[in-house]
This record gives structure tokens, C-alpha cells and sequence, in this order.
């Protein structure tokens, strides 16, 4: 797999190349000459209309007026910057025009990476690259998901294909919009933006679902942060949504900085902000897309019908010594899938539970789970309890460690709750082994909140990477803002 991705990736970055390359070279063998069209909206002739470049780094080799369109074709002479000024004889009417002309020769109009001759271009170069990402990353996924699908890198790739999708329908829409390198630069940039205003809405009502879930929670269970973690999340996201806007009103009325001048620092550095927040904010809602997805899917499988053991993770045990309604729905989960895989291919199975002693619990979760087996009339021959694990993690390992004493090849399912099913089985892929996950039913407003903490404890297992991943995020925005900055400075 690894060497997959390293091959994509070489393709994509050696393709991305050669399509910026082709239109590099596109603009610069013909850019020295360019058409200019000024909306006049007056009958005057073309003749009546005098031109006026100051320095004259282009010349003007001709000019015509059609439909109060005055069009003028201009020929770079030498480089530099100067200002194009038409006017009609005997009338105010004058419109204004920054010209450069790069080393190059390329000639670019209100702007140093501004409109030009095939500038568009630039902007099919990054649909194909983006249109090249997705395919790649499709491909990638495929692959991924037919090894396994409790992998962490499923939720980001499949988060990704979410974004290079919307990111590609707004190059469609917007392609002909977009007529320079400037104009392709911001749009990558700020595609972060989009896809957080696109996805606000869907935001907003998981955030009034989870926080309506965690009412429910507090009365049923009480107050405590893990119980408020999902309305949290989604205040969260609605609020960096539009964290921008407020801190461009706050900058703008402190007086402080100066935001209405186009090539001032503050306007670039306020821009930043905006993209590097949009950005992060679009990457962690890509995960969390991932993750719903890949989770409802998880929680719905049913494993293959070949398995000699089906573990069971423990949770915490009643005060009584029996097991919770939350223990107690995997316990009956496991039997459910036991029976129907005696029905299916007559082979029977061997329950693990898994499960510690707390040092608040009256017994082992492992115990608890071997005596409510036995009243469901499961054979004492058919329960192999591990009790030394104390998270799920320590569930998989040991519990494995006893199946491997057993039968070393042995084809493992695993029952837990439907929204913890995903990061367990992603646990058992961590530790070398391939165990299909089986869910449990629990009461949806407990199930929202859970699944947030879900997706907390699957962000906090790879911190690391997720924190290189958003540094880098940052600090490509961040090159991309200086380019855009210090081509506003010529």
C-alpha cells in the first residue's frame, strides 16, 4: 500500500508539472501581444478615440469600436509597468488601465499576475490537476477499502474525495471567471472557504441534533464534559465558520489596520487568517465526513459467515456484578451473530469476552460476560474469557494472544457498540489483524454524543500526523499569500 501511494503520488506531482508547465509555455510564446476590451457604452468611432501609455513599455497596433465595446491589441516592447489612459476626443469619458510587462515579455492588464493572452490556462491546468487528484484518490480508496475497511486513512481519503470533488464543480462553474494565474492562485487558496460555507448548513443541524441528543443525555445521565463533547463540536464548527467575518469587523472598526487598501500588508495578513482558518476547518470536516460515512457503514456490517471466534469488548459492569444494558446489547449482539452463522454453514463458534476489573467494579468485565453467556446457554466449552485488558486496544491484544494459543489462523469477528465498531476494528488493523466488526444497538441520543468521542479518541490516536497534515495545510496557504502579496507590490 505504501508503495501505491508513493507511485500516485509521483504521477500527480510529475503531471501537475507538465500541465503548469504546457501552460507556462503556452502564455509565454504567446503573451507578448494581448487583446484589451473596454465597455465604453458610447457610439463614438474608434478614430475619436486617442490612447495614451505612459511609459511606452506597449504599442497599440490597433484599435476598433463595435457595440460601445472599444477593443485594443497591444505588443509588449520592453518591460516594465505603465498605465494605459483612452479617451474620446472632446468628452470626460477616460478609463483607466494598469499594463505590465514581465522579463518574459508576457503582457498581464490591472494586476502583475493579472489578465493576459491564454492566462486561462493556468486555471485548466489546476482542473486537471484537481480532476487528477480525485481519480488517483478514488482509485486509491478502492484499494484501501478492499484490504480493509477499518483503516484511519479511509476517513481522510474518503474526506478528500468529498472536498476534490466540490473543489472540481466550482472550477467547472467558475472556469470562465477565472482569467489569470492570480485569479487560479486565490481559488485554491480559498477553496477552503467554499467548502466550509458549503457544508455550514449540513453543520448547523447536526449541531441542533447532537445538542438536542445532549439534553436528552443530561437529564438521563447528569452533567459532565464528555457528555456536552458533541454539542461542543458542533458550536465549534458553526462558530469557525464565520470566525473570519468577525475578526475582519473587529480589525476593520479598531481603526488599527488598513484593510481597504489593496496591496497593504494588514489586507494580506487578514486574508491569511481567513484562508488558514477556512482551510483547517474544511480538513477536520473532512475527517468527520469520512468518519460518518465509514462508520454507518462499519456499524451496519454483517461479517462473513466463517469465523471460529467472535470477541466481545467489555464496558463497565453494573453495581450488581451483571452487565449494563450497553454490556449486555453486545453480549446479545455476539449470540445473534453466533446463531446466524449456525444457520448459514452449521459451523459454531467460540465467545471471548474481553474485559478487565475496574477498581470500581464488583467483578471482571470478562466474568460478567461468561456468566450472562451461560444463562443464555452457551456452553462452558465455547467461552474463553480474557480478563487482564483494560482498554480496547489491550482487548484485541490479549484476547488474540489466547485465540493464537488455540488456533494461530483463526478467523476472528468482533462485537462492540455500533458507533465504537469502527475504531475498534481500525485498532485490530493497527495491531496486523484483519477482525470484522459486528454492531450493537444503543439509544440514539447516547449514540450521537458517543460517536463525537469516537471521533475525538481517532484524532487524538494520530495527533501527530494530523498536526503535520494541518502545519502543512498552513504553511502552503501561507506561501501562496506572500506570492499573491508580493506580486501586488509591483
Amino acid at each position: 500500500m505504501k508503495k501505491q501511494k508513493q507511485r500516485y503520488l509521483i504521477i500527480w506531482f510529475v503531471s501537475v508539472l507538465i500541465f503548469y508547465l504546457a501552460a507556462f509555455l503556452i502564455v509565454r510564446i504567446s503573451g507578448s501581444e494581448t487583446t484589451l476590451k473596454i465597455e465604453t457604452r458610447s457610439d463614438a468611432p474608434a478614430e475619436a478615440v486617442s490612447i495614451d501609455i505612459t511609459p511606452p513599455i506597449v504599442e497599440c497596433t490597433e484599435k476598433t469600436m463595435e457595440n460601445g465595446t472599444l477593443t485594443l491589441k497591444l505588443h509588449a516592447l520592453q518591460k516594465g509597468k505603465s498605465y494605459l489612459e483612452a479617451g474620446i476626443d472632446g468628452t470626460e469619458n477616460v478609463w483607466l488601465h494598469v499594463i505590465y510587462v514581465h522579463a518574459s515579455g508576457v503582457i498581464t492588464v490591472d494586476a502583475y499576475l493579472g489578465k493576459g493572452t491564454m492566462s486561462t490556462c493556468f486555471m485548466y491546468a489546476s482542473m486537471l490537476s484537481v480532476a487528477l487528484a480525485l481519480f488517483l484518490c478514488i482509485r486509491y480508496f478502492r484499494i484501501s477499502m478492499r484490504e480493509s475497511m477499518y483503516q484511519h486513512r479511509c476517513c481522510g481519503q474518503l474526506g478528500l474525495i468529498l472536498f476534490l470533488s466540490v473543489l472540481l464543480l466550482d472550477h467547472l462553474l467558475s472556469i470562465g471567471q477565472h482569467l489569470s494565474l492570480g485569479d487560479s492562485l486565490r481559488s485554491l487558496v480559498s477553496s477552503g472557504s467554499g467548502f466550509s460555507y458549503l457544508m455550514l448548513p449540513t453543520a448547523f443541524l447536526m449541531s441542533v441534533l447532537i445538542t438536542l441528543s445532549n439534553i436528552v443525555l443530561l437529564k438521563r445521565e447528569g452533567f459532565t464534559w464528555r457528555n456536552m463533547l458533541g454539542a461542543m463540536l458542533g458550536v465549534f464548527v458553526c462558530f469557525s465558520t464565520f470566525l473570519p467575518m468577525f475578526l475582519y469587523d473587529a480589525a476593520d472598526n479598531s481603526g488599527m489596520v488598513e484593510l481597504h487598501r489593496e496591496n497593504s500588508v494588514s489586507r494580506y495578513v487578514m486574508e491569511f487568517v481567513e484562508w488558514a482558518i477556512l482551510a483547517c476547518l474544511s480538513y477536520l470536516e473532512c475527517i468527520l465526513a469520512g468518519m460518518i460515512i465509514l462508520g454507518i457503514r462499519a456499524a451496519k456490517h454483517i461479517p462473513a459467515f466463517n469465523k471460529d471466534y467472535i470477541l466481545i469488548l467489555g464496558c463497565k459492569v453494573g453495581s450488581d456484578g451483571r452487565p449494563t444494558k450497553l454490556l449486555q446489547s453486545r453480549i446479545d449482539r455476539a449470540v445473534e451473530f453466533a446463531k446466524m452463522q449456525k444457520e448459514k454453514t452449521g459451523k459454531e463458534l467460540i465467545f471471548v469476552p474481553s474485559g478487565g476489573k475496574g477498581a470500581d467494579e464488583v467483578v471482571s468485565e470478562a466474568e460478567c460476560m461468561k456468566q450472562y453467556l451461560l444463562s443464555c446457554g452457551i456452553p462452558e466449552s465455547r467461552i474463553l474469557p480474557e480478563d487482564k485488558s483494560g482498554s480496547t486496544a489491550q482487548n484485541i491484544r490479549y484476547s488474540c494472544e489466547l485465540i493464537a494459543a488455540q488456533k494461530p489462523d483463526a478467523e476472528i469477528a468482533l462485537s462492540t457498540t455500533n458507533y465504537h465498531v469502527f475504531r475498534a476494528g481500525a485498532l485490530a488493523y493497527a495491531q496486523g489483524r484483519h477482525i470484522e466488526g459486528i454492531g450493537a444497538k444503543t439509544k440514539s441520543y447516547f449514540s450521537l454524543n458517543a460517536f463525537v468521542r469516537e471521533f475525538i479518541a481517532v484524532l487524538y490516536e494520530r495527533k501527530r500526523m494530523h498536526v503535520t497534515l494541518l502545519a502543512g495545510i498552513v504553511t502552503a496557504v501561507a506561501a501562496v499569500t506572500i506570492i499573491l502579496y508580493r506580486a501586488a507590490q509591483f
